[in-house]
C-alpha cells in the first residue's frame, strides 16, 4: 500500500482501553460549566465541545476525564456567584487577601489547590470577551411545517432594537402553545403589548390580537403562527424552567445586548430605590443572565430560593450598589431616586475580571464519580462562580497521540519507551509497542531497539530526574551517539511522582522533603547539555501550549538524527514557584524573532542560558548529521531485525559461558 493510499490515522484509533478517563482534581458531575453554546453540567460536555477560559474567550475541549473519588469533597463559596465542589488537590485561580477586611491594592493571580484556599481569598470571574455581531437572522424554519395555512415567513429578519427589546419580553413572560404564541403582560404595560403588535406586523407581517382578563388585571396577547412558534421554542425554549437566551444573542457586541436586557427586565424583573431584582425558575437563564450583566460593568448577587410545597426552586439575581443600578437604569431607561449609602463593596470589578471574596469553605465526605476536562489553549474553565484549572497530568499525553496522527505513523513500526516518573505509564495509553523501563533506563533500551531495528520510530518519554539526574550518564552518551530517536522530557523541575523531591533542574534554594534546608547546587541546564553532548534538535515548549508542542514533537519525530524535546510542565502539586503564571510571565516564542538562526550554534548557546525574565520556548538547535545506527557494521547488509537466526548456533558460546560459570 502506498503511502498516498494509506488510510488517515485518528487519535481514537491509537488510544488503549487503558489510557486515562481520570485525573487528580476534579469537581462533581452536575458544577455548571459554560460553554458555546449555552452552560452545561460538566457530565454533559464532550470533545469538540467549547468552554469558556480565563481570557474571557471559548475554547475547545479535548479531553474529558473521570474518576471515582471517595473522600473529602471542598464546597468554595464565595459571594455574589454561589458555589463551587472540587477534590482537594483541584488548582483554583484566586488572589490571596493581604489584608483581611480590606480589599487588596495588588491582585498577583496564582493557581493554589482548594484545600489551601481561605475565607477572604479572591475567587476570579473573567468577563466574557468573544463577540459576533449580527445585522440579520436567518429563521430556523421547519420546512414540514410550512402549510397553506401558515403565511409564507421571510427567511432572513433584520436584528432591531426594536426585535431584541421582543424577544426579552418572551423570555421573561411568554411562552409557546401548540397553535399560538403568548405574552403577558400586567394591564397597566399597554405600551408594551404595542410595541409586540406593531413588532409582529412590520416583520413577520402577522397580526397580534390581545384580550383583556380582568380578573388578574393582565393583558394576554397571541400570534398565531406554528412554524413561527416552533423557532421561538428553539431560541428560548418553552416553559419558564427551559427558558434560555439563544447563543448568537450572548454573542451580539453589548450594546444590542442593552436591549435584549431592557425586554427581559421589564417583564420578570424590578427596580427599587435600594436594590433591583430578576427571578427565574431557569438556572441557565440565570447563568446567561449573569454574563450579560457582567458585559455592562453590572455585578450582580445570585441566590436561590429552595422548593416548597408547590414552589419549585428559583434564583434571584439582585442588582446591588450605586454605581450597578446607575448602570441598569440607564439601560432601562429610568430614572430612579436610588435611597442607597454608599458602603465597602463586595467585590472588585476590573475591565477583564470580577474578583470575589471567597464567604466560606466547607468540606463533607462523597463517593462517586468525579469530573475534569483538558482545555484546549489556555487550559482551563469556567463554573458558576470560579476559574479552574485542567488536570495538566495528560497534556502530553494528548498533545503526542495528535502528533501522531499528523504523521500518520505506521504503529506497528513505532515504539514508545519509558523510564519511571509522571509519564511513565505513557506506553500503555498509545497502541504502538511499548516498554516501561527501571528508573534512568530508558535511553539504553531505545539504543538497543534503534541499533537492532534502524527502521523503527522511537520515541522516549521521561521526566526530569529520570532523564537528567539518575539516567544523566545515559543521556550524555545518547546525545553524543546521534541516534535517531525522538527523547521528551517532562521537566515539572520536582520529583513529581515520589513526593515531590528536589530535582537536578530544581531552582537553588527550592525547599522539598529532600532538601528541607533549600538546594544548594545550581541546577542543570539540561539544553546545554545536549548542545554539548552532540544532539542535532534541539526544542523547548510548555505544556499547557499544545499547538505549539504539537509542531515541536512532530518536527522532532520527523528529525533524522536524535531530537531532545524539553517541555516545561507545572506541578501544581509540589512546585509552587514555577506555576503556569509564572510561565506564563516569562516564556516567548522563538518562532516571532523572524531573525533568529537556529542552525547558528553560538547564538542557540546564548538562548540556551536566558532564564529569569525571560525564557524562550520553541527549537533552539537543528543541524543535519550522519547517524550512528546508520554506521553499525551488522546491519548491512539488511538490518539485524531482518537477518535469519534459525540456523545459528549458540550451543558453544552457552558451553562456554557454563564452564566460567563453574
Amino acid at each position: 500500500m502506498t503511502e498516498l493510499n494509506k488510510p488517515k490515522l485518528t487519535v481514537a484509533q491509537i488510544t488503549t482501553k487503558d489510557a486515562p478517563t481520570w485525573c487528580a482534581g476534579c469537581v462533581l458531575p452536575n458544577t455548571i460549566v459554560h460553554k458555546n453554546p449555552s452552560t452545561d453540567v460538566i457530565e454533559n460536555i464532550q470533545i469538540g465541545d467549547k468552554v469558556l477560559a480565563l481570557d474571557g474567550k471559548y475554547h475547545e475541549v479535548y479531553e474529558v476525564l473521570k474518576h471515582r473519588h471517595q473522600g473529602e469533597m471542598f464546597v468554595i463559596k464565595s459571594k455574589c456567584f454561589g458555589e463551587s465542589v472540587t477534590t482537594p488537590e483541584h488548582p483554583v485561580l484566586i488572589v490571596k487577601r493581604e489584608k483581611f477586611g480590606h480589599h487588596n491594592k495588588t491582585f498577583l493571580q496564582e493557581w493554589t489547590e482548594a484545600e489551601k484556599i481561605k475565607k477572604g481569598d479572591y475567587l476570579i470571574y473573567p468577563i466574557p470577551k468573544t463577540t459576533e455581531d449580527l445585522d440579520e437572522i436567518e429563521l430556523p424554519l421547519d420546512k414540514k411545517l410550512m402549510n397553506r395555512k401558515s403565511k409564507n415567513l421571510p427567511h432572513k429578519i433584520s436584528l432591531t432594537s426594536d426585535l431584541l427589546r421582543v424577544f426579552g419580553y418572551y423570555i421573561a413572560e411568554g411562552s409557546a402553545h401548540n397553535r399560538h404564541l403568548n405574552f403577558t403582560f400586567n394591564i397597566k404595560e399597554k405600551k408594551y403589548v404595542e410595541e409586540i403588535k406593531t413588532l409582529f406586523k412590520k416583520t413577520f407581517d402577522l397580526v397580534a390580537t390581545v384580550k383583556e382578563i380582568v380578573e388578574k388585571s393582565t393583558l394576554d396577547v397571541n400570534i398565531h403562527h406554528t412554524p413561527l412558534i416552533r423557532v421561538f421554542e428553539q431560541w428560548f425554549g418553552n416553559g419558564a424552567q427551559n427558558k434560555k437566551i439563544s447563543h448568537f444573542l450572548m454573542l451580539l457586541p453589548k450594546q444590542k445586548q442593552k436591549e435584549l436586557i431592557k425586554g427581559m427586565w421589564r417583564g420578570d424583573g424590578y427596580v427599587g430605590r435600594k436594590k433591583a431584582g430578576y427571578k427565574t425558575i431557569s438556572k441557565l437563564l440565570t447563568e446567561q443572565l449573569k454574563m450579560l450583566l457582567l458585559r455592562q460593568g453590572i455585578v450582580p448577587s445570585i441566590s436561590v430560593n429552595r422548593a416548597y410545597k408547590n414552589h419549585k426552586q428559583s434564583y434571584n439575581i439582585e442588582i446591588t450598589g450605586k454605581r450597578n443600578l446607575e448602570r441598569l437604569a440607564s439601560i432601562l431607561e429610568i430614572k430612579v431616586g436610588f435611597d442607597i449609602q454608599e458602603r465597602y463593596p463586595r467585590y472588585v470589578l476590573t475591565d477583564n475580571y470580577v474578583y470575589m471574596p471567597v464567604r466560606s469553605v466547607e468540606t463533607f465526605n462523597y463517593n462517586g464519580l468525579v469530573y475534569n476536562l483538558e482545555v484546549r489553549d489556555v487550559q482551563s474553565y469556567v463554573t458558576e462562580n470560579a476559574i479552574l484549572h485542567n488536570c495538566g497530568d495528560f497534556t502530553i499525553l494528548s498533545t503526542l497521540k495528535m502528533a501522531l496522527v499528523d504523521l500518520n505513523v505506521d504503529t506497528a513500526n513505532t515504539l514508545i519507551v519509558s523510564g519511571i516518573g509522571c509519564g511513565s505509564k505513557l506506553p500503555h495509553f498509545v497502541k504502538t509497542y511499548g516498554f516501561e523501563g527501571l528508573h534512568g533506563r530508558s535511553l539504553p533500551v531505545a539504543t538497543a531497539a534503534k541499533l537492532v531495528n534502524p527502521n523503527l520510530n522511537v520515541i522516549v518519554v521521561t521526566g526530569d530526574g529520570d532523564g537528567y539526574g539518575i539516567g544523566g550518564n545515559h543521556f550524555m552518551h545518547t546525545m553524543r551517539r546521534n541516534l535517531d530517536i525522538c527523547y521528551i522530557i517532562e521537566d515539572n523541575e520536582v520529583y513529581g511522582l515520589t513526593k515531590g523531591q528536589a530535582s537536578p533542574t530544581s531552582e537553588k534554594g527550592f525547599r522539598s522533603p529532600s532538601t528541607p534546608a533549600g538546594v544548594v547546587e545550581i541546577p542543570v541546564n539540561p539544553l546545554t547539555w545536549a548542545l554539548v553532548g552532540g544532539a542535532t534538535y534541539i526544542a523547548r515548549g510548555y505544556a499547557m501550549d499544545i499547538m505549539h508542542l504539537r509542531k515541536l514533537i512532530v518536527e522532532g519525530i520527523k528529525h533524522k538524527g536524535l531530537a531532545i524535546i524539553d517541555i516545561f510542565q507545572p506541578c501544581t502539586t509540589y512546585n509552587k514557584i514555577q506555576t503556569p503564571e509564572w510561565y506564563k510571565q516569562r516564556i516567548y516564542k522563538l518562532e516571532e524573532d523572524k531573525t533568529y538562526d537556529p542552525t547558528n550554534k553560538v547564538l542557540a548557546f546564548q538562548k540556551m542560558q536566558e532564564w529569569g525574565d525571560k525564557i524562550p520556548i520553541g527549537l533552539l538547535y537543528k543541524e543535519d548529521r550522519p547517524t550512528y545506527e546508520d554506521h553499525v557494521p551488522q546491519n548491512t547488509p539488511i538490518p539485524v531485525v531482518e537477518q535469519d537466526i534459525s540456523n545459528v548456533d549458540m550451543s558453544t558460546l552457552f558451553s562456554k559461558f557454563m564452564q566460567k560459570a563453574d
